[in-house]
């Protein structure tokens, strides 16, 4: 990109507090505030402020924001062995622990190789009965003039399939608890990475919303682990993930201790989930929104399906379906912001940015996807966005809603084939129309989420639509 080194004592960013930096503005409107950076260059110096600079005992405190996907491909890729994810806060550490997502070196490679046959091949295809099964009982369930909130029922739908694929069971009646623990655990986490003060306070300190976030995670935490004992206790022949992870063994060869089972269960019941959910949420609110895009979906699973539910085998014939799904990621990303990177050496960027060691770097699948350079027109939707022609054209890191590199989310192939799969299935048999005088906007929670429930009102595929857009 650039043959100039950049120094980081050179780069801008925008006006921020003396003491509390970046985050004042952060937390007033993450969103807004990461595409204002797009103006920035294409590394953007945030201070973090002189109460940062006390707390961590460190001068010149800043993180580096990445606006270039070559700097993406270079952090994430290129040199990713030159980076190692920063310090979480208490509240990530909890609901995590030691699972995938917050391991590092040799522990983390035999975590991902663990997993990578369960999310992967044959393994993946053998899911998709159960998902077809539950999106079907769910659209049946539903009739036609009745409104729904879309959120809840995509949480609920992804549960179910979830808990069945880790545990071998029904979440049944445990669904309403474990979907409000988790929505505990994404205030919390708003909470701490907008504020340097927030991150460091310990858990115990009696906030309401820490004791909320206790509550809910000592419930979740209770069913996981009466879950394993009993599966201890007797053994059965099963597919789920738990009996993987019970026949396991660490690096050492030694069998998985309780502890490092429950951290790998509650990290994918979260990952696995809770994004899929987020992303499905998003999707019918967009087909809402364009009569065009609803046609053509239309279309596509007439042709392909007729009136069969979908199989595994008809995922690579679902196109324009799969299109769709990049094109609602795009806008609308359940990891709108990646962990931050911490620089082990000096390193300079392609961009010409010479980054010291223990530069704190992070980068923004929102910004990036929402960047009209990379992105015309960036707020439209368009699943044309995703035809071959048209990503060839871009550069590959433009577009990174699973993240990149040797920390690109181990269940990518799940999730999308759960995600088309759920949207074939419903779609064929009901239309959601969202009900008028709602403004529907993003929050930036552990993942992306609509700020208020989104009402949809389902009509029968077969029926005139009543307000048709023309989008």
């Amino acid at each position: 990109m650039m043959n100039q080194t950049i120094p980081v004592t050179s780069l801008s960013g925008p006006p921020v507090s003396r003491w509390f930096g970046f985050f004042s503005e952060f937390r007033h409107d993450s969103l807004d505030f990461l595409l204002r950076c797009q103006t920035y260059g294409e590394v953007v110096k945030l201070p973090m402020g002189q109460m940062a600079e006390i707390i961590f005992r460190h001068s010149d405190l800043a993180m580096y924001f990445l606006n270039h996907p070559d700097d993406v491909k270079h952090v994430l890729v290129t040199n990713q062995q030159n980076y190692t994810k920063s310090q979480v806060p208490p509240g990530e550490a909890r609901v995590f622990g030691k699972g995938v997502i917050h391991t590092e070196g040799e522990t983390h490679h035999h975590q991902r190789r663990l997993f990578l046959p369960f999310f992967h091949g044959d393994h993946v295809t053998s899911y998709a009965g159960l998902i077809t099964e539950k999106a079907a009982a769910l659209a049946t369930r539903w009739h036609h003039g009745a409104t729904v909130d879309i959120g809840r029922e995509m949480i609920q739908l992804t549960l179910s399939i979830m808990w069945r694929l880790l545990f071998g069971r029904e979440v049944n009646s445990d669904a309403t608890q474990v979907a409000e623990a988790i929505m505990a655990g994404h205030r919390l986490h708003l909470e701490q990475y907008s504020s340097a003060l927030a991150w460091i306070m310990p858990l115990w300190v009696p906030t309401t919303r820490r004791r909320e976030f206790s509550r809910g995670q000592d419930f979740v935490d209770a069913k996981i682990r009466s879950y394993i004992q009993s599966r201890r206790a007797a053994p059965l022949e099963s597919q789920d993930l738990l009996a993987l992870l019970l026949a396991a063994t660490d690096e050492a060869g030694q069998p998985l201790s309780d502890q490092e089972i429950r951290d790998e269960l509650s990290t994918f019941l979260i990952a696995g989930q809770d994004p899929t959910a987020s992303a499905l949420t998003w999707i019918w609110f967009l087909l809402s929104q364009s009569q065009t895009v609803r046609a053509g979906l239309a279309h596509e699973l007439e042709t392909v399906l007729g009136n069969r539910l979908p199989t595994a085998a008809d995922v690579p014939r679902l196109v324009y379906t799969k299109m769709i799904w990049d094109e609602s990621l795009r806008l609308y990303p359940p990891a709108w912001l990646l962990h931050a990177r911490k620089s082990r050496a000096e390193d300079r960027l392609p961009s010409g940015v010479l980054l010291p060691a223990g530069s704190r770097v992070f980068l923004s699948p929102w910004s990036m996807h929402r960047n009209p350079r990379w992105f015309p027109d960036p707020t439209r939707f368009d699943p044309d966005r995703f035809s071959p022609e048209a990503k060839e054209a871009r550069p590959v890191f433009s577009y990174l809603p699973f993240g990149g590199g040797g920390r690109r989310c181990v269940g990518e192939s799940f999730a999308e084939m759960e995600g088309l799969l759920v949207l074939a299935t419903m779609a064929s048999k009901v239309r959601l129309r969202l009900v008028d005088g709602q403004t529907i906007l993003p929050d930036p929670l552990m993942t992306l989420k609509p700020k208020v429930p989104v009402h949809m009102t389902i009509e029968s595929v077969g029926t005139p639509e009543r307000h048709p857009t023309t989008a």
